[in-house]
């Protein structure tokens, strides 16, 4: 077990002046018992990204998602709103979907104990005998799915395990506000991929936090978005990322895409990219929107699921126009994957690299690596010792 006192010790380097500051050390990165905290105070107590609504678009869909090592089951009610419920049955711990499930009740496989959209168990077949539905010592009032708290900002699903963090709506605010010029109302999802990283969850966003890499992991993009026109912002205390003011789409210019209206000539060449903490990437542009949400699986493995969002002006178009756009999304679409694919190699190269005793977690720079250092601040900062969470109802 990890020593609170020798863990905070290990950490002080994180909040040293930024010319003497260090990264985190080795053990955040490779320690199963530290994995363990993490999943346990970091992600338990904060809104943590688990999925987009775009997964579960019609009522009665559900799918099974990963909370820090918790089964997750959000699911898309009768009256359209998205729950998030804790992925087991109440009679023997059987996971009750494994993927994805549609349909107006959810059986256990085990024995069939049935579950409404609401959580409700609603059947328990044969639990009293044979052709006896009901038994004494079953409440089906009390033995409903536990409920997960659950909130949304944009399509993205949130989930706190604790149930004590501060209302979700409060928390985004500050970056809501700083995006109130796009009409985020007009966005649809246009295209979703994964990617799988044998590397811990928090290089894979310390690596987006800094644009110092891109004339050698990412010389095409470099060529047209190039390091020179980045820079560092934050939108609040917890989100905070590059940004380029000299936005452009990689695409042949017969190939333009819908774009937000009423944009501002700085918005219209701006592109944005923060991390909102802990594990959800955001990146807004005049023509669309794309989150990553970061899944830690263990130490040394994550997964990255990418959503993409395009814009619907709402215009009327020729069908030679609408196909038109179609191929730019196809192309947009080639275009991050190849970008995003460029980061796994690098990234798993660094874990590789903390296996090394004598690595002191780096030195970071005062100019490049200003968000990455904040990034570990709140890192060690959600890892001070609290009360254990406890599940709590839905809100």
């Amino acid at each position: 077990m990890l020593d609170d006192t020798a863990l905070s010790q290990a950490l002080r380097p994180v909040f040293a002046e930024p010319h003497t500051a260090r990264g985190l050390p080795n053990l955040c990165y490779t320690d199963a018992d530290y994995h363990r905290l993490e999943a346990n105070r970091l992600f338990a107590r904060d809104w943590m990204c688990v999925g987009v609504g775009a997964d579960i678009p019609r009522r009665g869909d559900a799918v099974a998602v990963d909370a820090a090592g918790q089964p997750i089951l959000l699911v898309r009610g009768k009256d359209n709103a998205v729950r998030a419920f804790h992925n087991v049955c109440r009679h023997r711990g059987a996971l009750l979907v494994e993927e994805r499930h549609t349909g107006p009740v959810i059986v256990c496989p085990y024995h069939s104990w049935s579950y409404g959209l609401d959580g409700a168990l609603v059947r328990t077949p044969e639990v009293g005998g044979l052709g006896v539905h009901t038994c004494p010592s079953v409440d089906k009032s009390t033995l409903g799915l536990l409920p997960v708290r659950a909130a949304m900002w944009l399509d993205f699903v949130f989930v706190n395990l604790s149930g004590t963090a501060p209302p979700l709506d409060e928390v985004v605010a500050p970056l809501a506000d700083a995006w109130r010029d796009y009409a985020t109302d007009r966005l649809v999802h246009g295209a979703s991929w994964g990617l799988e990283l044998q590397a811990n969850w928090k290089l894979a966003i310390e690596n987006y936090l800094e644009c110092y890499h891109l004339p050698w992991v990412h010389p095409t993009l470099n060529s047209y978005s190039p390091l020179d026109l980045h820079e560092l912002e934050f939108f609040g205390d917890r989100f905070f990322g590059p940004i380029t003011k000299a936005y452009r789409a990689d695409l042949p210019p017969e190939l333009t895409l819908p774009t937000f209206p009423g944009l501002s000539e700085a918005r219209w060449l701006k592109g944005e990219y923060p991390v909102a903490f802990p594990n959800l990437l955001l990146g807004i542009q005049r023509d669309q929107l794309f989150g990553i949400i970061v899944d830690p699986l263990a130490t040394d493995r994550t997964r990255e699921r990418v959503h993409l969002y395009f814009v619907d002006d709402g215009a009327a178009r020729s069908e030679v126009e609408q196909a038109r756009i179609e191929t730019a999304k196809t192309a947009m679409i080639a275009d991050w994957k190849s970008v995003f694919e460029e980061d796994v190699h690098i990234v798993e190269r660094m874990q590789r690299g903390r296996a090394n005793s004598q690595f002191d977690g780096g030195k970071l720079t005062a100019l490049h690596d200003r968000c990455t250092r904040r990034f570990m601040q709140l890192v060690a900062d959600g890892l001070a010792p609290h009360p254990e969470p406890s599940v709590q109802a839905a809100e």
